[in-house]
């Protein structure tokens, strides 16, 4: 089709927003406070829009994040706060669902309240929030559909970032109906990137080439925005009619500068009004809301097709440059999940606000990792302060979380540090299903000799007067006497340590059995075989008999994998990065594999059969797998740690998890945020099938048996192999369900802007896994992940 057989007007819906990025191009306090004023100058350019009878147009601005209305409103005057909501109900002014620009790190629970934020605040002004929208990210979690629609917001406007990233679908300014985990739908425009308006020649002073790429140069660009326009606009409708787009208009994103965090700017209406008197009769400008777009869109005789599944963000994995903070966020996350369910279970708890547990929760979960430049210059003092910021949010959300268990546990009978506090430890479940795992009974060191437990001990059930085994295993500043316990829905016991005159006489005690030179452990359930040079090379179900690695599966479980892409020029720094594409390595990427080179000890008690394997690998030193085998159930658990060297060149550690059920066509389950999806099957069109970012597990479930391994500290799952090359997307007539090649993905620095430069430190990740044909049904087997991980809850009494 040619410009002569296209139907005119055509209409150049303009959206003016502020691309909400917190910390990429100031401090996170300066930003909020940006944003909020952002607001108040938007009231401003309106009143003197609508006062001036000679502007015909309309000025509007949309409000790219509920975060920023709320900052607003927390600095505001009563007067700006009344002005605001009767902009908003007179459609000057747009609201959007969705809270900020999130990372997968959410559960869904905490994801569907940031939601709903904004639609209590739209529901207290009369005027219903029916739609969101996003920038920069490419992707959602499946329940973030589900968490939308349950909310009200039937609506999702997605302004994607295909840098290291990609749209779904395979085609941009695109409806579709995303179908929810529930069968609800909502409609997505599946839109360009947040600056297009911007690249049109929109903005004066503020346009940009980013994306459009011709014959518009540098001298245009900078100072020559209406040549721009007069270029791009009516080539962008011509190459909409020639693909066959259905629609006489198109909606475009703009921003007021030529950056992200930027003001709006009054000189779009100016642009708008000299356009509309010269080109309105073939072309015409108008800003517009999020929700008034969707009005018109919904109105069109249009088919628009539906899909259902998952929709991976490529971005996801800059969870992965902050490690450390990441384990920290999701263990705050779980004690929210846990002090909720101690309210459902105890309803005489004091029922505490969450909002700062929650609020924290979303900034460390918001997209953005650290600041433009802190790949360019690591040094730098303000890049620095950033990141602190950042890692601030998962700390803040976790000692508030922490402390919300702490006060429930002191209604439940917890003691505060005391003289003369009995060894009495409550061991409570709060759950609607029954728990079982290791009880850690906590003895501080200064109280080990004063109450003689050096010459012996014995737990007791306080309830049955029952000796029960342990083990003994050095804790921070103490000893932990680690016991199993088995609690059904609801249930407390009281243990009790006591003293006894010797070793020998203490029931349910076995010392523990050191050696090294063995190579095996095994439990009733359970044995697990290696060989120095290659590391674990058996892990056998003794009760179902059968092998759990998977045959040709490439590297030995928890084997590392550790990538480098080497820079030669430092000058090339992050260009090396750029260059990388929908890769995550440099073609010339360099990669390395552990080798198991001794074992350090193996521990053998009547609850635990214990083994710490050490490799040696590039990039790493001190590098530990401690196995620890429950002897009274088909479950691990698996600690890896190491000091990871810092280097400034890209970098990736994997682990290798190359686990079956030993059937023929196992399924892999992952669970998402508001949904569990089997991945490669189960997500939109032409998505990301590399990586995914899961909540607290993931399981390998065939018709008669099943395996899940719970992943606590760590959110990404890689899926394939792990060579350079062109990605593929998902087909699903052509699915690729082969998961033979699995990992986690632990740490990267790939990025050349907002990831920490480098990695190093000592860390600690820990994983378990479960082996039972009971395990036959993914959500039991992704249940039992979050119940593990959920550990069992113990705590000293104050008295017995």
């Amino acid at each position: 089709m040619t410009a002569s057989n296209i139907t005119y007007p055509k209409k150049l819906y303009v959206i003016h927003h502020s691309h909400t990025d917190i910390g990429y191009t100031e401090l996170q306090n300066t930003i909020e406070r940006w944003h909020a004023d952002f607001i108040r100058q938007a009231m401003a350019i309106t009143g003197k829009c609508q006062s001036d009878p000679k502007i015909k147009s309309q000025f509007k601005w949309n409000c790219e994040s509920f975060w920023a209305v709320e900052k607003f409103i927390e600095q505001a005057s009563p007067e700006e706060i009344s002005r605001l909501k009767n902009l908003l109900r007179s459609g000057n002014i747009g609201l959007s669902g969705s809270y900020l620009n999130l990372s997968e790190l959410l559960d869904y629970d905490t994801l569907y309240k940031t939601i709903k934020r904004a639609a209590d605040f739209g529901d207290s002004i009369g005027l219903p929030v029916d739609s969101a929208m996003t920038a920069d990210i490419n992707g959602y979690s499946w329940g973030f559909s589900q968490a939308l629609h349950d909310n009200g917001v039937k609506n999702l406007f997605t302004c994607i970032h295909t840098h290291h990233g990609m749209f779904p679908l395979g085609k941009r300014h695109a409806p579709f109906w995303w179908e929810t985990p529930k069968g609800n739908t909502i409609l997505v425009w599946n839109g360009e990137h947040y600056h297009y308006g911007n690249e049109l020649g929109l903005v004066p002073a503020a346009v940009s080439s980013y994306i459009i790429k011709d014959e518009c140069d540098a001298d245009m660009i900078y100072n020559d925005h209406w040549s721009v326009a007069k270029i791009r606009i009516p080539r962008l409708f011509e190459n909409l009619a020639k693909a066959g787009y259905p629609y006489g208009f198109v909606p475009v994103m703009a921003s007021g500068l030529r950056s992200d965090n930027a003001p709006p700017n009054a000189r779009i209406i100016d642009f708008i009004e000299r356009w509309n008197r010269e080109f309105g009769d073939r072309y015409q400008v108008e800003m517009i809301t999020l929700s008034e777009y969707f009005t018109i869109l919904r109105k069109q005789p249009v088919d628009i097709p539906t899909y259902r599944g998952d929709w991976p963000d490529w971005w996801s994995d800059g969870t992965a440059s902050q490690p450390k903070f990441t384990k920290i966020f999701r263990q705050a996350q779980r004690n929210l999940r846990y002090y909720n369910y101690l309210l459902k279970n105890y309803p005489d708890l004091l029922r505490q606000n969450t909002n700062q547990v929650e609020y924290a929760l979303a900034l460390y979960s918001e997209h953005t990792f650290g600041h433009a430049g802190s790949m360019q210059q690591p040094w730098n003092f303000l890049h620095h302060n950033i990141e602190s910021r950042k890692q601030a949010y998962a700390v803040t959300a976790y000692e508030e979380s922490r402390r919300l268990l702490d006060d429930s546990f002191g209604t439940l009978g917890e003691t505060d540090l005391k003289t003369d506090i009995p060894l009495c430890y409550k061991i409570i479940n709060p759950l609607d299903r029954d728990v079982r795992g290791i009880a850690r009974l906590i003895v501080k060191d200064f109280e080990y000799y004063e109450l003689k437990l050096d010459k012996g001990a014995e737990v007791r059930s306080k309830d049955s007067d029952i000796s029960l085994a342990y083990q003994t295993a050095p804790t921070e500043m103490g000893l932990a006497y680690c016991t199993y316990v088995e609690l059904s829905a609801g249930e407390e016991i009281i243990l009790e340590i006591l003293p006894v005159q010797s070793l020998a006489s203490a029931e349910g005690y076995r010392p523990n059995k050191s050696t090294n030179d063995s190579v095996s452990i095994e439990t009733p359930f359970t044995k697990i075989d290696w060989r120095i040079g290659q590391g674990i090379i058996s892990w056998y179900d003794k009760i179902s008999k059968r092998e759990l690695i998977r045959e040709n599966s490439g590297h030995a479980p928890f084997t590392p994998v550790y990538e480098i892409t080497p820079v030669d020029d430092i000058s090339r720094i992050c260009a090396v990065r750029g260059e990388m594409g929908l890769n995550r390595k440099g073609r010339d990427v360099r990669r390395s594999f552990g080798r198991l080179v001794d074992v350090q000890s193996i521990e053998k008690g009547d609850t635990l059969i214990r083994a710490i394997l050490n490799y040696s690998i590039e990039g790493m030193s001190n590098y530990q797998v401690d196995l620890k085998a429950y002897a009274n159930e088909p479950r691990v658990d698996i600690a890896v740690r190491f000091n990871k060297h810092n280097n400034w060149e890209p970098e990736n550690v994997y682990l290798a998890l190359p686990f079956t059920t030993g059937d023929d066509k196992p399924e892999l389950w992952l669970e998402k945020s508001g949904a569990i999806i089997r991945p490669r099957i189960d997500q939109l069109p032409e998505t990301l099938i590399d990586y995914y970012s899961i909540q607290e597990g993931l399981a390998v479930v065939s018709e008669n048996h099943g395996l899940t391994i719970a992943t606590p500290d760590t959110n990404l799952i890689q899926l394939g192999d792990l060579e350079y090359g062109t990605r593929k997307l998902h087909d699903p007539d052509n699915p690729n369900p082969d998961n033979a090649h699995l990992y986690v993905w632990l740490m990267t620095n790939y990025w050349e802007t907002n990831f920490a430069a480098g990695l190093g430190g000592f860390f600690e990740f820990r994983f378990s896994i479960v082996s039972d044909s009971n395990l036959n049904d993914a959500k039991k087997a992704i249940q039992l992940c979050r119940d593990i991980n959920s550990g069992i809850q113990c705590f000293r009494l104050g008295k017995p």
